[in-house]
């Protein structure tokens, strides 16, 4: 399967980072709580612009964590909570 991280990531007011994948071609979101981010991340803010800041220190992890999974499910949507990085 064919997976490519697209770079495209914002901050929601799910207090969740969202990213973006393309899988076989198909642009896919992706999204990691602010509980796997403040868990396994060191994050300690909740503001969007600390909630990026720590995904893009760990942005490689944390897409190989989403890889798995996007494999995992066949391509659909993907959203890595805590459980996810044990």
């Amino acid at each position: 399967m064919s997976i490519e991280f697209t770079g495209r990531r914002h901050a929601v007011a799910a207090a969740r980072v969202a990213f973006e994948a393309s899988v076989q071609g198909k642009d896919v979101w992706c999204s990691i709580s602010m509980d796997a981010l403040n868990d396994h991340f060191g994050n300690t803010g909740t503001s969007s612009h600390e909630l990026i800041k720590t995904f893009e220190a760990n942005r490689l992890r944390i897409e190989d964590a989403a890889r798995r999974v996007l494999e995992q499910n066949g391509g659909q949507s993907v959203e890595l909570e805590t459980r996810d990085f044990d």
